[in-house]
């Protein structure tokens, strides 16, 4: 049974992969690997079904080059007409379960899905429809907008960490890791990749709301004194929270951000969220925090201040906020 795994999941040579979500990174992942042969069905609705079975994918990169990408098929959720080796997913963290109803029909017996998405609950609630022994954690940092449907613009190019849930087969992680490369992006394979994971939520509690309620980009953000105090509130708050339900947050994870923080010109996917008018990620990062402090015993007041102000910003725009501390449900980038 391995032996045969294996050769269903070489992705160096063939295989077949679903992208669910065809979003800034949905799209831009599913056209890098349409481009470089691989077989390629995006998993779509409204606008971005329509434009990309028409039109294909149109990537922008950082260094202007302009390309249009065509995958082998481009389907609704309800259309699922054959499995395939792997499939990525990359749906807004609220649409995880609505979404994650296709897996059964897409994976069928033997495959496996990464999960992309923000936040670090995703792949428990995505366990509940497929075997967590055939689901994949990862990590995703990129930089990439859509500004159209089926139109991605890419800033920043993306590297991905990848690792079993909970006792999944390692040459299959491999193998998965080998369908990145072959595409172009860098992978890298991670034997706790919560604690990756665990590392990219903790910068983005502090990343994702602030650089949505300021309207700034992070560096000059955190120049300001007294932000800078928020940004280390929130994450220090979202870590106590970590350690208390046993999450692995690495010991240096402090110095590793502060190294860092400073010195990046980025915004996030929250603030281009508001700037389009989609609902807001909140749930997903300080709401998170909140529910998980309150089973924990573990005190948020700055994490309960600025999530309010999110969902604030949501109920002004909509007439009932996706976004609560209550939502049941909870990211590549």
């Amino acid at each position: 049974m391995r032996l045969r795994l294996e050769r269903t999941l070489d992705m160096t040579k063939a295989g077949t992969v679903a992208v669910v979500g065809a979003g800034a990174t949905g799209g831009y992942l599913a056209a890098r690997m349409a481009r470089a042969g691989i077989d390629v069905t995006v998993v779509a609705r409204g606008n971005s079904l329509a434009q990309i079975r028409a039109c294909g994918i149109t990537v922008i990169e950082p260094d202007g080059r302009t390309e249009t990408i065509r995958p082998a098929r481009v389907v609704a959720s309800d259309a699922i007409d054959r499995p395939v080796d792997v499939a990525l997913f990359c749906v807004k963290a609220y649409d995880t379960e609505a979404a994650a109803m296709v897996l059964p029909e897409l994976l069928g017996a033997r495959g496996h899905v990464v999960c992309l998405q923000n936040g670090v609950e995703n792949e428990q609630l995505i366990a509940r429809l497929v075997p967590a022994a055939r689901v994949l954690s990862g990590a995703l940092y990129i930089g990439a907008q859509r500004t159209a449907a089926g139109v991605v613009q890419c800033s920043a190019p993306p590297r991905v960490t990848i690792g079993s849930l909970v006792g999944g087969d390692e040459t299959v992680v491999v193998a998965i890791a080998k369908m990145f490369a072959r595409a172009g992006i860098d992978c890298s394979v991670h034997a706790q990749i919560y604690a990756e994971k665990w590392q990219k939520f903790l910068f983005n509690c502090g990343l994702n709301p602030l650089t949505t309620i300021t309207r700034q980009r992070l560096g000059p953000l955190l120049r300001n004194d007294d932000m800078a105090f928020v940004f280390d509130t929130l994450i220090d708050e979202a870590a106590a929270v970590g350690r208390a339900i046993g999450a692995p947050i690495l010991a240096d994870f402090t110095a590793r951000l502060d190294a860092t923080a400073k010195q990046l010109d980025i915004s996030s996917s929250m603030a281009e969220d508001m700037d389009a008018g989609r609902p807001l990620e909140s749930d997903t990062f300080t709401g998170y925090v909140l529910r998980a402090g309150a089973r924990a015993g573990v005190s948020t007041p700055m994490t309960r201040a600025i999530h309010g102000i999110l969902v604030a910003l949501d109920q002004s725009r909509f007439t009932r906020s996706p976004s609560s501390a209550t939502v049941s449900t909870s990211s590549a980038s």
